[in-house]
């Protein structure tokens, strides 16, 4: 087996930094299977303190030998991209279900031969951790404090202010790569979704600020399936009527997963009506119109669109003029006709074809 490489400390610091806002569990594992890293969701879930896990071979965590036989198995593959079910030993003894995926990490230059786990209860899915919330709400207390007492500390209100967002952003990005983890497109279309949504949002003469801020919401828009099954997500044929409730089940359990926090409130919006239509159609609540918040509307649009031009298990990509002639005839009825309106605007001045090409 290949040695494992030292990673660059930034690059590990800049990883656990973002695992440790995640409201998942999450864990750093060489390729030997040795912890090197465990978020304090984990550390909570085993019942343990982290500090006595990092650094140990998960297999230690188990006495079930037949499950420390499982995870060498697992080891074999360790540049694999893997989702299942597995269990958690708790220290009491206890047994916890869990859903879990993984992947390596791509080295990038950075010395990393390392893989990255994240790990959801699946007994308990509206359990998030408090730890993150609490921690923003004490930051930004803080920094609204400084500001009423000292005009003099306003650079630090804002300071604190972009770390905060920075947290925030990581667990977004964090998140949506985790409920991708088994897409070979991991990234680039959540990234695509949050440049298309942005820009049609300023098309529709929306403030710059708030067009950002439907932009990084977006990427969260799917991260409900990181709970449908993979017989279901990557099946090529027509779905069945069971198999089509599990799918449309994602938009629900993406609003749960999301936090319940003032940042995020517009991600929860767009994840549970992504799939609305204007004509009362869509999923999961017959929403019509203008009942559907403006930004679910937005991202029906460009998600319809960039599903369309990529390829798909059950189809080959579309050219884009034949997507955006789809796009323009769903008008008034899947879709807001005022946001069909911009988006081909959009595209008739190249601005999603420059977008797409960028994040080639």
């Amino acid at each position: 087996m290949p040695q494992a490489q030292r990673p660059q400390p930034d690059a590990l610091e800049r990883i656990t930094e973002a695992l440790d806002a995640l409201q998942c569990g999450a864990s750093v594992v060489d390729r030997s299977g040795k912890m090197v890293f465990i978020n304090r969701r984990l550390a909570k879930m085993y019942g343990r303190p982290r500090e006595q896990m990092i650094g140990r071979h998960i297999a230690e965590m188990y006495s079930d030998e037949q499950v420390r036989q499982q995870l060498g198995r697992m080891l074999e593959h360790f540049d694999d991209e893997v989702e299942g079910e597995f269990i958690i030993e708790r220290a009491d003894g206890s047994h916890l279900p869990i859903a879990t995926a993984a992947r390596p990490l791509r080295d990038d230059g950075a010395g990393l031969d390392l893989r990255i786990v994240t790990m959801i209860d699946v007994t308990r899915l509206k359990e998030m951790s408090d730890e993150v919330n609490r921690l923003n709400d004490m930051v930004i207390a803080q920094a609204l404090d400084l500001k009423r007492h000292s005009e003099v500390l306003e650079q630090k209100v804002r300071e604190r202010t972009a770390e905060l967002r920075e947290a925030n952003m990581a667990s977004i990005y964090m998140l949506a790569v985790a409920s991708e983890a088994r897409d070979e497109d991991t990234g680039a279309h959540v990234r695509r979704l949050q440049r298309y949504a942005q820009a049609v949002a300023e098309r529709m003469g929306l403030p710059a600020t708030e067009a950002e801020e439907i932009g990084y919401s977006a990427i969260l828009h799917d991260v409900g399936k990181i709970h449908v099954p993979d017989a279901v997500l990557k099946k090529p044929g027509k779905l069945t009527d069971t198999e089509r409730e599990q799918m449309q089940r994602h938009t629900v359990i993406g609003e749960a997963i999301i936090a319940d926090d003032a940042f995020f409130a517009m991600s929860r919006q767009i994840a549970r009506h992504h799939h609305e239509n204007w004509d009362g159609s869509g999923y999961p609540d017959g929403l019509t119109g203008d009942t559907i918040e403006l930004p679910a509307r937005i991202v029906h649009v460009v998600d319809v669109f960039d599903a369309l031009v990529s390829p798909r298990v059950y189809k080959d990509p579309w050219p884009p003029d034949r997507a955006i002639d789809a796009i323009r005839h769903g008008a008034g009825t899947q879709f807001d006709p005022a946001v069909v309106e911009a988006f081909v605007a959009l595209c008739k001045a190249g601005e999603i074809k420059r977008i797409a090409d960028e994040l080639a």
